[in-house]
C-alpha cells in the first residue's frame, strides 16, 4: 500500500483545485476491498469505485460511503478533515498559511501526539509519528490531505 499511497501524494502536492478522479482514488486506497477498481462510469462518466461484477458481468459499483456523497477531499476542507478523522482517528492536524514566496502556499501536520496540549511534549518518543507538508500551493485541503498521506507513508514504515 505505501508504494499506492506515494502515488496519491505525488499527484496531491503536484496539482491544485479539485480533482474527482483523485478524491475517489484517495477514498478507494483507504476504505475499498483491495480487489476494488478506480473507473470511470460507463454511463455518466463520474469516477466510481467498482468491486467485482454483477450477474450479467458488468463491473459493480462498490456502494459504501465512508466520507459521505460526493467526498472532494482535495478542494474541500471539510473533506479533507473527514478523511483525516476517519484514517487515523484521535489524531491531530493543523493546516496553516505560509507566508508568500512563489505564491500562496499552506502547510499542514498530523500527528499522534496533540499539539498544544497540555503533557503533549513529555509524552512525545520514539513513538511519535508526524506526517508534513509544506509550501503546497494547492490548498489548505491538498495541504491536509498530503500530511496525512505522509502520516501514513511513515506508520507503514513501523509496522
Amino acid at each position: 500500500m505505501t508504494s499506492t499511497l506515494r502515488t496519491l501524494l505525488d499527484r496531491v502536492e503536484q496539482g491544485e483545485g479539485r480533482d474527482e478522479e483523485l478524491d475517489v482514488r484517495l477514498v478507494a486506497a483507504f476504505f475499498a476491498p483491495n480487489d476494488s477498481q478506480v473507473m470511470q462510469s460507463p454511463i455518466n462518466g463520474v469516477w466510481c469505485i467498482f468491486d467485482g461484477t454483477d450477474r450479467n458481468g458488468r463491473p459493480r459499483i462498490w456502494e459504501k460511503r465512508p466520507l459521505g456523497y460526493q467526498p472532494s477531499p482535495t478542494s474541500s476542507i471539510d473533506a479533507a478533515v473527514a478523511l483525516a478523522d476517519k484514517v487515523l482517528p484521535g489524531w491531530a492536524w493543523g493546516v496553516s498559511s505560509e507566508p508568500p514566496v512563489h505564491g500562496k502556499s499552506w502547510h499542514a501536520s498530523v500527528s499522534n501526539v496533540g499539539f498544544g496540549i497540555p503533557g503533549a511534549a513529555e509524552e512525545a518518543s520514539e513513538a511519535t509519528i508526524v506526517g508534513e507538508a509544506s509550501y503546497v500551493p494547492g490548498g489548505p485541503a491538498r495541504a491536509l490531505v498530503a500530511a496525512l498521506l505522509r502520516a501514513k507513508i511513515a506508520q507503514e514504515g513501523d509496522q
